[in-house]
């Protein structure tokens, strides 16, 4: 058979098509002149909202005109959004269908009012949507961030996609930071249960690309206008260092194309001069920006030194400063441009006070200021050598995406990674309702627990007493319990001083001897 109808639509060789007779009875309609009219409009085209790039979107001067308490008036936005449905309906997408084993790849887009998906699949250089999904917000969702609507689109997609998401590997091509937001350490509530949720699945993040397929410009132009608007957008960041006899300092302005502004300061405890303070704010505004998921990077400082040196006009010869342009070009490779240009103090005013700020006085707690402290150089040099440990696949697929190859361990360390995560190359694991733990090395952890137990802050306590204890200090491994009351058995004061009971098991009985010259 090489066509037919099943569940109400049709398969055919080409894939899968809208039902004829569905999309007629939505053409031949009237414009609507009731309420009734208006809801049977919503069911039909509910019917084929898989066929539909942001119905919802589209949708929604008939959903206010459904409300309670609204009076009818079909206004000239209804009539637009009911015309769009109809043109597209003319001649609607023709749906693909996935081969095992091949990757599909997911494009978001939100508004103020609405999310919308599209799964696609790609054979060659060419694109077929596969699936549409769209939403209309609700309640407390109208007023979340723009990161936490498109978290929620990449969640309801994955609701209404289960079983792609649980055969395939989804590819999610977005230009935005979603990844850091739900890999960022200090998640909490609803993040925090997303994050678990999407854990199960084989996803991965992608810059959005060129889009081929017509079908999905039109999606995207639909939603968020032109795909290209955003592809020329680059952050604007401002670094300023400043050193003096003891101490050294850093600021840092990271401002989004959207407005958004980052300020962070930093403090130097360390000696350090000028030119390794305006190298040292540079590496940790790229790194600042790297967190944040910034592409294109505008950086300005009023160093002449420095951006002459990482643009190639100067050459630098001191040792000190050969290895921290290294590591400048180094950090610059994970973005896609990184322009630098020298500008006058004026016009850095704002991060040189950030930085002078940060080397005279301690930090104190600032809401719209994040202010941190390094207590090392940025090219300090760690000749420790760690050996493998139950650390290295997390850590290994937290930042580089590594996945075993047998499915199940695959699953399994997904689902175990969503528990932790990396701040600077440490490894962290992440609670409800407790700070972020360190993860300890096997090799690291017996000093911690020699210092619990009887160093500076222990009591010689028991084993279950003495891994609370380590979590409240902030430590965590997978076998703290284990190892702390096998740490405990060891310890020889604690056995010399135990509360053993020493009495004898029965109570003594005397021997009656005989005395034959008695």
């Amino acid at each position: 058979m090489e066509a037919g109808k099943f569940l109400g639509f049709m398969i055919t060789q080409r894939g899968v098509e809208a039902n004829p007779e569905k999309c007629q009875a939505i053409l031949q309609m009237k414009s609507p002149g009731c309420i009734k009219d208006v809801q049977r409009l919503a069911g039909r085209l509910t019917s084929l909202s898989r066929f539909l790039g942001a119905s919802a979107t589209k949708a929604l001067p008939f959903f206010n005109l459904m409300k309670k308490g609204i009076a009818f008036e079909w206004t000239p936005a209804c009539e637009e959004a009911f015309q769009h449905f109809k043109e597209i309906l003319a001649a609607p997408p023709v749906l693909g269908k996935p081969r095992d084993g091949e990757p599909l790849y997911l494009y978001l887009a939100i508004t103020s009012e609405a999310l919308a998906a599209v799964l696609v699949r790609e054979d060659g250089k060419a694109q077929q949507p596969v699936y549409f999904v769209s939403r209309a917000l609700q309640g407390a969702e109208l007023r979340y961030s723009k990161l936490e609507k498109l978290a929620l689109a990449l969640l309801t997609s994955s609701r209404r996609l289960k079983q792609y998401f649980q055969s395939h590997q989804v590819v999610v091509r977005t230009d935005q930071g979603i990844r850091q937001v739900l890999q960022k350490p200090d998640l909490v509530g609803r993040m925090m249960t997303w994050s678990i949720e999407l854990s199960q699945y084989d996803i991965r993040y992608e810059p959005r690309q060129a889009i081929k397929a017509q079908a999905m410009a039109d999606f995207l132009v639909e939603v968020t206008g032109d795909p290209g608007e955003d592809m020329g957008t680059r952050w604007k960041l401002h670094v300023d260092g400043a050193s003096n006899q003891t101490y050294g300092g850093a600021g840092i302005i990271l401002e989004s194309p959207i407005g958004v502004v980052y300020e962070q300061s930093v403090r130097f405890e360390f000696p350090i001069s000028n030119n390794q303070a305006e190298y040292e704010a540079l590496i940790a505004g790229l790194i600042l920006a790297a967190e944040v998921g910034a592409r294109r990077l505008e950086i300005c400082s009023d160093s002449q030194v420095v951006t002459s040196q990482v643009n190639g006009s100067y050459q630098a010869k001191d040792p000190l400063l050969q290895k921290y342009l290294e590591k400048v070009k180094g950090l610059s490779q994970k973005f896609e441009e990184v322009t630098v240009q020298h500008v006058p103090r004026e016009r850095n005013t704002r991060a040189d006070l950030l930085s002078k700020l940060a080397s005279t006085k301690p930090g104190e707690g600032n809401r719209s200021l994040i202010q941190g402290m390094t207590r090392e150089p940025a090219i300090a040099l760690h000749i420790t050598t760690l050996s493998s440990s139950w650390l290295d696949p997390i850590t290994n697929f937290l930042e580089h995406g590594q996945i075993p190859g047998d499915e199940k361990d695959a699953a399994k360390l997904r689902r175990e990674a969503a528990k932790y995560a990396v701040i600077q190359g440490q490894l962290f694991r992440k609670g409800l309702s407790q700070p972020l733990l360190k993860c300890l090395h096997p090799d690291q952890t017996d000093y911690v627990l020699r210092e619990v137990h009887e160093g500076c802050c222990g009591h010689h306590i028991g084993g279950k007493a003495l891994a609370r204890k380590l979590i409240r200090a902030g430590y965590y491994w997978p076998s703290m319990m284990t190892d702390s009351k096998e740490f405990v058995k060891k310890c020889i004061k604690c056995q010399q001083n135990a509360n053993f009971a020493k009495a004898p098991a029965s109570e003594l009985s005397l021997l009656t001897t005989s005395r034959p010259f008695a």
